[in-house]
């Protein structure tokens, strides 16, 4: 991994980002923050190239002619290692064209025509990543293609109606895993998408939230510095899909952390990794209601105390949904005890 002088955080929250304003994402949106803190990274003297496969991400900022949220500056900048492309494709293809471009950008280069260096950067929904385009995804990994690609989790398909994704926490409420009275919502693990990602040969794999936006901005310089293919998945709470109250999306994604679900995750290839902002020690761990209880799409499960009772703010377990609670927090145990094996694993 070429080594770049670190930035300071306070230095980096400075630079200019290539997020604009003027998007439709819905208010209290994580992934504008997410693209905020990728946009500043990416502000490093390189030209950057940037691709969207199709989700809410991309719906809500490049919607040609209405919005467009897009690009470093008031003006197109001057400078060619200042400036921002971007390409919007469909929803699996974001990995793949990403490849194309740094495919034909090393070729320019080798023939002299290309006298700049250019960063390539992909950007998917969990839906369109991890469900549709898993296998783009997988091959241009395996094909160690140099760019960064960085997959929005949200857990659903929220540009289509909120209907299950892989990553989806069990007995999460869905559009297709409705819960009722027989069936607590969605069934299934979700997928290990940190271990595909480093099985498939990734350079560099990392989970991180915006919550902890000094690790999150770190990890994009470390991304965009591999010489092979880097990840980044980065938990996004849904304001509207996961149904909690305005102003607590960046707890939530603070608790994603603290309570194993979404732990911040770091490995670059040949290197030991660490898991960061959770206890392995169950004992010590916030316990998952933490997380689950501000949110709607799991109140058949536990829910948030009134204000006014004893338990007020606490996490209140519906009675009879004991055992689903309990089967999370066991998931929960047992994916910690896969990530840290993982954290000195290498292909």
């Amino acid at each position: 991994m070429t080594e770049r002088k670190k930035i300071p955080y306070k230095e980096m929250a400075e630079k200019e980002s290539c997020f604009r304003p003027g998007s439709t994402l819905c208010v209290g949106c994580m992934e504008s923050i997410a693209f905020q803190n990728i946009g500043r990274a990416t502000d490093n003297g390189i030209k950057t190239i940037y691709t969207l496969g199709t989700f809410c991400g991309e719906v809500s900022t490049l919607y040609w002619p209405d919005v467009i949220a897009w690009g470093r500056g008031d003006e197109s900048p001057k400078e060619f290692s200042k400036s921002f492309s971007i390409i919007h494709n469909v929803f699996e293809s974001a990995p793949t064209v990403a490849e194309g471009i740094r495919d034909t950008a090393d070729l320019l280069t080798d023939l002299g025509a290309l006298k700049q260096p250019v960063q390539v950067v992909s950007n998917s929904g969990d839906g369109g990543a991890l469900v549709i385009g898993l296998r783009s995804l997988l091959h241009t990994i395996q094909r160690r293609s140099r760019i960064t690609i960085v997959v929005l989790i949200n857990e659903f398909f929220a540009n289509t109606g909120f209907q299950y994704a892989v990553t989806a926490t069990p007995y999460a409420d869905t559009a297709t895993t409705p819960s009722g009275d027989f069936i607590p919502g969605n069934l299934s693990e979700p997928i290990n998408h940190i271990g595909l990602a480093l099985m498939a040969g990734a350079g560099f794999v990392a989970q991180v939230s915006p919550a902890f936006p000094k690790e999150f901005t770190e990890a994009c310089e470390k991304a965009l510095a591999c010489p092979e293919t880097a990840v980044i998945f980065v938990p996004s709470p849904c304001i509207t899909g996961w149904k909690y109250e305005e102003g607590r999306t960046v707890e939530l994604a603070r608790l994603a952390s603290e309570t194993g679900l979404f732990p911040t995750f770091i490995k670059e290839k040949g290197k030991e990794g660490f898991l960061k902002h959770v206890s392995l020690d169950p004992a010590r761990r916030t316990p998952v209601t933490r997380f689950l209880s501000p949110q709607r799409r799991f109140h058949h499960l536990v829910r948030e105390g009134k204000g006014d009772s004893p338990k007020g703010g606490e996490p209140v377990v519906i009675e009879g949904r004991e055992k689903e609670i309990a089967s999370i927090q066991q998931w929960v145990d047992k994916n910690l005890k896969i990530l840290k094996c993982l954290t000195t694993w290498d292909v």
